[in-house]
């Protein structure tokens, strides 16, 4: 199972429908080939958004891309999906091994199949914690649906689009 696990700086990306790529937060790395997805707090999130460092903020499980895409990749939704933001658990206390993994280096992100044995337990354990969980609310989005719409007009991933504004108006 490939898992991607990744490094966050800010809240809103997936959103609460589950939209992973809703603010085009990892870019090309969406549309690359996972099992499922584990959003943990950066060391270093935005000042508003401190609440979420070193805790699991989201996890997506079974990813499915939609039609729907940024400039640098499709937006993702997942058959099981749990939003945590900062009520999520803190992975030094309670995943050590994951935590020394993903902190103990400069990396942003990991996407490995061959985690070491006492991360991968961690790492199954988090995604098991979701396996009953519903999937995401916008997971049957379909490009012909008559749905409602919603705006984005700047990027809160400012290191994603180089500081540059935009606009995108996805049908969820």
């Amino acid at each position: 199972m490939k898992v991607l696990i990744y490094k966050r700086t800010h809240k809103g990306d997936p959103d609460s429908k589950g939209i992973f790529g809703i603010q085009d937060c990892m870019g090309r790395i969406r549309d690359w080939n996972y099992d499922a997805v584990i959003g943990i707090g950066g060391n270093s999130p935005w000042k508003k958004d401190f609440d979420i460092k070193h805790k699991i903020n989201w996890i997506g499980i079974e990813p499915k891309k939609t039609e729907y895409s940024t400039e640098r990749g499709n937006m993702v939704v997942f058959s099981h999906f749990k939003l945590y933001e900062e009520n999520g658990e803190n992975i030094k206390d309670n995943y050590p091994n994951l935590f020394e993994h993903m902190y103990g280096s400069r990396k942003r992100f990991d996407m490995s199949s061959e985690l070491p044995k006492e991360v991968l337990e961690e790492v199954k354990k988090i995604l098991d914690s979701i396996k009953d969980s519903p999937a995401s609310k916008a997971y049957e989005i379909t490009y012909n649906d008559t749905l409602e719409t919603g705006t984005i007009s700047s990027s809160k991933c400012s290191r994603c689009l180089k500081n540059e504004d935009f606009e995108i108006t996805i049908k969820v």
